[in-house]
C-alpha cells in the first residue's frame, strides 16, 4: 500500500516554487483548516457542513487558534502532516462495507466497533465519511493561566495527587493545565482531569437518555437536567479562584430527572474532593421514598437509571477518582484515531433517528492525534478491570474509550461529539453513544447545551436538599 506524506509533497512543491512562496509563512503554506472546511462544505453541498464552516470562518476563531498553536508548537494538522498516514485517508472518503476490504490499514485508525457497524443490523450505518480535521483549543483565560505556571509546576505524590512546588494540593492552589507533554500515564491522567468538562460551568437543558435494545428499539427513555461546576482554580468566569463554601472541593455535578413520572424528581449531587483519602460527597434524593440516601464511591459504578449503560463514574467519559493505590495509570502509545468531530454547535455527526436508538445512514468522523493510556484496577473490586482512553492532543479530552469487564472482555465503549465553540474554546456536549458489546444493548444521550442559562447557575444546584425542591 503506497502511503503519501503530505509534508514530503509540500517540500517538493516548495523547491519548485521557491520564489512564489518566499514571502509566505510556512504555517500558512502547510495548512488552513478553515479553508479546507469551506471547500469541503461546497463539495458535499450539505447544509450542516456549510453551517460548521461558517462558524469557523471569523477573526475571533483564527486569533484564538493561533495563540494556542504558538504556545503548543503544533496543531492537529501539522502532526498529521508529519506522520505516515495512508494517502487514501483524507476528507471526502466514505468508508462502506463495499470498499472496506480495500483498506487493510483502516483498523490502525478506526475502532473495531465502528468497522463492525458497516456490516451489522445493531446500530448499523451505511457509511463513515471523513471530514477535515479541526483545530481544537480551550479558553483564552485557561491558556493565560497555563503560561503563568512556568516550568515543571507540579509533581505527583504516592497517592496520585497533584502537588505544587510548596508541597500543597495543586488542584486547590493553582490554575492552568499540567503536563502538556505528558511523559507517562500519571501525567496524562492529570492533563485529562484538568480538561474537566471543557468549561467552568455546564448546563444540559434538557438531556435525553435513551436505553436501547439490540434491535435498535427504545427500552426506556429519561429526560432531565445535568449541571456541573468547577469549584477550584476558576479563571474564566466568576466566582474566580475557589468557590466559597466548598473548601477542598474540586468539582461538582448534579442531576435532576423530569420524566418519566415514576422517577420524576430523582435528584443526585456528587462533590469531588482533592484529597485522595476523602470520599466523594455523594447523595441521591429518591422521590418514591421521600428520602435522601448517602452513597459511597462504589455506588458510582451503578447505572444512573434502569436500562441505561451510563454509570455515575462515566459522567464525562471517565470520572473515577484518581488514586495510585487503587489504579495504575500507564501510557500505552501515541498515534491517531478516527472519531466524531466536535461540531455539535452546528449538527450531530452521528445523525441518529428520532427515537435516538438507531443511526440513519452516514456518520462523520475526523482524524485526530492522540495519546493512549490505560487505567488498570488494582483492587480487583472495581466494575472494570481496565479502561483504555484515547486523549486528544489539542483538546485534552477523550476521543474514544474502551471499558473491559473483570474477565478482560470488552464490555462497553464511549464515543461522543462535543458542542464546542470555535470563538471561545468552551465546550459542552451534543451527543454520546455507549454500547454494551456483550449484551448488544446501548445508550444514546442527546444534550441541549444551554449557553444562556448557564450564566445564571448558582450553588443551590449542588445541594441535594435544595435541588429536589426544583422538581
Amino acid at each position: 500500500m503506497k502511503r503519501l506524506s503530505l509534508k514530503s509533497f509540500l517540500i517538493g512543491a516548495t523547491a519548485l516554487m521557491a520564489v512564489a512562496t518566499a514571502a509566505t509563512p510556512v504555517a500558512n503554506a502547510q495548512e488552513d483548516y478553515i479553508e479546507r472546511w469551506k471547500a469541503f462544505a461546497e463539495e458535499t453541498g450539505l447544509p450542516e457542513h456549510k453551517a460548521w464552516a461558517d462558524m469557523l470562518d471569523n477573526d475571533e476563531t483564527r486569533k484564538l487558534e493561533k495563540e494556542w498553536k504558538d504556545f503548543r508548537g503544533y496543531t492537529a494538522s501539522s502532526l498529521i502532516e508529519d506522520a505516515d498516514i495512508p494517502g487514501e485517508l483524507k476528507p471526502g472518503l466514505i468508508i462502506t462495507k463495499d470498499n472496506l476490504a480495500s483498506m487493510p490499514w483502516l483498523s490502525d485508525y478506526l475502532p473495531k466497533f465502528w468497522i463492525d457497524r458497516l456490516n451489522s443490523e445493531w446500530m448499523g450505518v451505511k457509511g463513515i465519511r471523513i471530514v477535515p480535521t479541526n483545530h481544537y483549543y480551550m479558553q483564552k483565560a485557561l491558556l493565560d493561566a497555563t503560561k503563568k505556571l512556568g516550568k515543571d509546576p507540579f509533581t505527583i505524590n504516592e497517592k496520585g495527587e497533584l502537588v505544587d512546588r510548596d508541597g500543597k494540593n495543586g488542584v486547590l492552589t493553582k490554575s492552568g493545565l499540567p503536563f502538556l507533554t505528558p511523559k507517562n500515564g500519571d501525567e496524562l491522567n492529570w492533563l485529562f482531569n484538568a480538561h474537566g468538562v471543557g468549561t467552568e460551568d455546564l448546563w444540559f437543558n434538557p438531556v435525553l437518555m435513551t436505553g436501547c435494545s439490540s434491535s435498535n428499539k427504545v427500552e426506556r427513555s429519561y429526560t432531565g437536567n445535568i449541571w456541573w461546576r468547577k469549584m477550584a482554580g476558576r479563571v474564566g468566569k466568576t466566582p474566580l479562584g475557589n468557590v466559597p463554601g466548598y473548601e477542598g472541593v474540586t468539582e461538582a455535578g448534579s442531576l435532576l430527572l423530569t420524566s418519566p413520572r415514576d422517577v420524576r424528581g430523582l435528584a443526585g449531587v456528587r462533590l469531588r474532593y482533592a484529597d485522595a483519602d476523602k470520599d466523594d460527597n455523594f447523595k441521591i434524593f429518591i422521590p418514591t421514598l421521600r428520602r435522601t440516601r448517602t452513597l459511597t464511591g462504589t455506588n458510582g459504578q451503578d447505572p444512573i437509571a434502569p436500562s441505561l449503560e451510563l454509570t455515575w463514574d462515566e459522567w464525562r467519559s471517565q470520572w473515577t477518582k484518581t488514586d495510585k493505590r487503587k489504579f495504575k495509570y500507564t501510557m500505552v502509545k501515541e498515534g491517531f484515531v478516527l472519531a466524531a468531530p466536535e461540531v455539535g454547535a452546528a449538527y450531530d455527526p452521528y445523525r441518529p433517528d428520532e427515537a435516538h436508538c438507531a443511526l440513519t445512514g452516514i456518520v462523520d468522523m475526523e482524524l485526530r492525534p492522540v495519546w493512549v493510556y490505560d487505567i488498570d484496577d488494582l483492587t480487583n473490586s472495581y466494575q472494570y478491570s481496565k479502561k483504555r482512553i484515547w486523549v486528544d492532543k489539542e483538546l485534552y479530552y477523550t476521543q474514544w474509550m474502551e471499558m473491559y469487564d473483570r474477565r478482560g472482555n470488552l464490555w462497553r465503549t464511549w464515543d461522543d461529539s462535543r458542542w464546542w465553540q470555535p470563538t471561545t474554546g468552551r465546550a459542552m456536549w451534543r451527543s454520546v453513544i455507549i454500547p454494551n458489546l456483550i449484551s448488544q444493548r446501548h445508550t444514546m444521550l442527546s444534550m441541549s447545551s444551554d449557553w444562556e442559562k448557564v450564566d445564571q447557575m448558582d450553588n443551590s444546584l449542588f445541594d441535594v436538599d435544595k435541588l429536589r425542591d426544583k422538581r
